[in-house]
C-alpha cells in the first residue's frame, strides 16, 4: 500500500461512514493533481506535507465548525458519547425489566403493566442519559482546555510519521460493535458487583399479593465494596483497553500482552476475593441445600466445588480470550506488513 493510501486512509476514519466514500474518491483525486504524471516519493511527501496533518485535515471536510470541544478531541468525543449513550439505554432497559419482573402480581392487567414499564423506563433513561452526556462532555471539555496541540505532537507533523502506520485490512479491523459490547459487559458486570446484595440471590413469589420478593442475597455487600478501589481500577482499565482498541483500529501484539496481563491479575484477585471470609452468604448456601435436599452436612462441600467450578470457568475463559488476541494480532500485523510497501 502507497503512502498515498495510508494517508487517506488516517483523514476518512476520523469521518462519518456515510461521507468516506466521496471524500475519498475526492482527497485522491486532489492529491494526485498536485503531483506530476510521473511522480515520486519525494513528490508525494510535497504534495502530502502542503494538505497537512489528517487529523486537521478530517476536521475541515466537517459541515460544521466545533466549538465547546475542538478537533483534537471531537471525533473522540462523539464515538464515546454515542456508545456511552446505547449502553446507557440497554442498562436502564435490564434494570427496567428485571424491576418489572419482581413488582409484577397477578392482580395486574397487562395493559397496566405496559403503563407502569413504559412510565418506569422513561423516568430511568432520561436520568441515565442526562448524567451520561453531562460527564462525558465535561470530560472532553476540560482535556480540549488543558491539553494543547504542543502535548499532544513532540514534532511538527510530516508525511513521514505515515511510515509508522500499517494499514487496516477492513476484516481485521475491530468493529464498532466489538467495542460496545466490550464497553456494555463492563457496566453490566461493574453494576452487579456493587449492587449485588440488591439483584443477585434468591427469589420467592409472595403468598399474599404474588409478587417476587429478595429473600436472601448471594454476597455480603460490605465484603464486596472492601474491595472497592481494586474493582475500580479494574473497570479503568477495562475501559482503557477497550477505548485503546478503537483508536488503534486493529489487534497488536502490544494490545494482546496488555490484554493477557489484565486478565492474569483479574484471575488472581478472583482466587484472593473468593476466599475472604464471609464473602458468601451462610443463609443463601443454606437454603440451596434444603432446597435440593443436601444433607447438612455435604452442603458446605457441594458449595466449594460449585465454586472452584466457576473459577475453572474464568481461568478457561481468560487463557482462550488470551490466546485469541493473540492469533488476531499476528493475523492482523502479518496481513498488514504484507500490503505495506512505499
Amino acid at each position: 500500500m502507497e503512502r498515498i493510501d495510508i494517508y487517506i486512509q488516517e483523514v476518512i476514519r476520523r469521518l462519518p461512514e456515510k461521507s468516506r466514500g466521496d471524500i475519498e474518491m475526492e482527497l485522491r483525486s486532489t492529491i494526485l493533481d498536485m503531483m506530476p504524471d510521473a511522480y515520486t516519493e519525494s513528490d508525494v511527501d510535497i504534495a502530502l506535507t502542503q494538505l497537512g496533518e489528517p487529523a486537521k485535515l478530517a476536521n475541515q471536510y466537517r459541515d460544521r465548525q466545533n466549538f465547546l470541544i475542538g478537533p483534537k478531541f471531537f471525533e473522540s468525543y462523539i464515538t464515546i458519547l454515542k456508545i456511552s449513550l446505547s449502553i446507557a439505554v440497554l442498562v436502564s432497559l435490564i434494570v427496567t425489566v428485571v424491576d418489572q419482573v419482581i413488582k409484577f402480581t397477578d392482580d395486574i392487567t397487562l395493559l397496566e403493566a405496559g403503563i407502569s414499564f413504559i412510565t418506569s423506563f422513561l423516568g430511568i433513561i432520561i436520568q441515565a442519559l442526562m448524567n451520561v452526556f453531562c460527564w462525558v462532555t465535561i470530560i472532553f471539555a476540560i482535556l480540549d482546555r488543558i491539553v494543547d496541540d504542543a502535548s499532544m505532537k513532540t514534532k511538527k507533523w510530516t508525511p513521514e510519521d505515515l511510515k509508522y502506520i500499517l494499514p487496516i485490512e477492513p476484516k481485521n479491523q475491530i468493529s464498532k460493535a466489538e467495542i460496545f459490547l466490550g464497553l456494555f459487559w463492563t457496566a453490566i458486570w461493574a453494576t452487579m458487583y456493587f449492587k449485588a446484595s440488591e439483584l443477585l440471590g434468591i427469589y420467592e413469589k409472595s403468598e399474599s399479593d404474588n409478587k417476587l420478593i429478595f429473600v436472601e442475597p448471594l454476597f455480603n455487600q460490605e465484603v464486596l465494596l472492601s474491595f472497592w478501589p481494586i474493582i475500580a481500577v479494574f473497570i479503568i482499565i477495562e475501559v482503557g483497553l477497550t477505548l485503546h482498541k478503537w483508536m488503534v483500529g486493529r489487534w497488536t501484539n502490544n494490545m494482546a500482552v496488555l490484554n493477557t496481563i489484565y486478565h492474569i491479575a483479574f484471575f488472581i484477585f478472583t482466587i484472593v476475593l473468593i476466599n475472604q471470609a464471609n464473602l458468601f452468604n451462610m443463609d443463601f448456601i443454606e437454603y440451596l441445600g434444603d432446597l435440593f435436599n443436601v444433607k447438612q452436612g455435604n452442603v458446605q462441600n457441594y458449595w466449594s466445588k460449585g465454586i472452584y467450578g466457576v473459577v475453572l470457568i474464568i481461568f478457561i475463559t481468560s487463557v482462550l480470550d488470551s490466546i485469541e488476541g493473540f492469533r488476531k494480532a499476528k493475523k492482523s500485523e502479518h496481513r498488514a506488513e504484507s500490503n505495506y510497501t512505499y
